[in-house]
């Protein structure tokens, strides 16, 4: 369980450590002065997007603001139970292990979340492939992700998961490529026009 005493612990300590007071810290977080002093004395926990936002600020990883708690990396069925959702899924979001810990957590996730992982891929592409997730994903994912890749708005190579397309999919692919948007010859194989 978080112990929130020591989490609000840590964050008046990093606070200190940058030569912030309460009010430059809830300046630069967009949050009252109120809210700071309510994390420092252990009365409430920052929502997911601040504790993101303290950890970029003062350069630290999502374990050593939680005050280094017991989190084992991929037994996410105890930390599901232990922690909530969204620290879990920062966590994974953090981790150097992704493709190898998809197994582990994404079918456990609601749809938002899902979602949140598809955006996260996309913005951040070089952490998590279309590759490593596209089978994990179902109809309306694989439509958003691939309509997302189609409209240039994420670079990436379908050749490597074409023959993982349905034929639907193909069929939206090769469309595009025969319109001329797309930016190189697909695959000729398993198009059903």
């Amino acid at each position: 369980m978080l112990d929130l005493m020591q989490i609000g612990s840590k964050i008046a300590t990093y606070r200190n450590q940058h030569n912030m007071t309460q009010h430059d810290l809830a300046e630069t977080l967009y949050v009252t002065h109120q809210a700071v002093s309510k994390w420092e004395k252990g009365k409430s926990m920052p929502n997911i997007d601040i504790l993101y936002e303290l950890t970029k600020l003062f350069h630290i990883s999502i374990d050593e603001l939680l005050n280094d708690t017991e989190i084992n990396d991929n037994d996410y069925d105890d930390l599901f139970e232990s922690y909530p959702r969204h620290i879990v899924i920062s966590k994974f979001l953090q981790s150097t292990t992704k493709p190898e810990d998809l197994d582990h957590i994404f079918y456990r996730l609601t749809k938002p979340e899902r979602l949140r992982i598809v955006q996260h891929l996309i913005h951040h592409p070089d952490e998590l492939t279309v590759k490593d997730i596209w089978h994990y994903l179902n109809h309306p994912e694989r439509t958003y992700l691939l309509s997302v890749i189609l409209s240039g708005k994420l670079d990436y190579d379908l050749r490597s998961i074409y023959m993982q397309l349905s034929d639907q999919e193909q069929r939206l692919v090769h469309s595009k490529y025969t319109e001329g948007h797309y930016p190189y010859k697909m695959p000729n194989y398993h198009i059903h026009l």
